[in-house]
């Protein structure tokens, strides 16, 4: 008698039942995932914007900084340089004459106009950018300020 080996074999590869459930769950967390990925999309933009009115405001207080370290360097327009920017950018920018309190060191209003320490603020979205200019050549033999 002959003996015949008959070779089963496991069955292999996934049911129509698994598949279709992965591909429901699958499907169930892509609409989460596009739903979450949308509303982040949608807010992006305003990182841009602040990034790019905080660098127009830079630009514009370097142009500030720049046109008084030319006036307070020119001998002829020392004396004035700090009331020549304020006229000529006061459209552009918020500046007052302030002075600091010698005992707490807060500011204050400068109404004497004795002490000449202009504040210059511009406003850009999400933060304003300040800078404080000072008359701090009071004569020809002082040092020409760097920029």
């Amino acid at each position: 008698m002959k003996w015949t080996r008959l070779n089963i074999a496991a069955a292999q590869g996934f049911t129509l039942v698994e598949i279709i459930a992965t591909i429901i769950l699958m499907g169930i967390l892509s609409a989460f995932f596009i739903h979450f990925m949308g509303t982040a999309l949608d807010d992006s933009w305003k990182s841009v914007e602040l990034v790019a009115g905080e660098a127009e405001a830079e630009g514009k207080l370097e142009e500030i900084i720049a046109y008084f370290t030319s006036k307070i360097n020119d001998d002829a327009q020392r004396d004035n340089a700090l009331s020549i920017v304020a006229s000529e950018f006061g459209g552009d920018a918020t500046m007052e004459y302030i002075v600091f309190n010698s005992t707490s060191g807060a500011e204050e209003a400068d109404g004497s106009g004795v002490n000449r320490n202009l504040k210059v603020t511009i406003e850009a979205p999400g933060n304003n950018l300040t800078t404080i200019l000072t008359q701090s050549r009071t004569n020809s033999t002082d040092p020409k300020v760097g920029y």
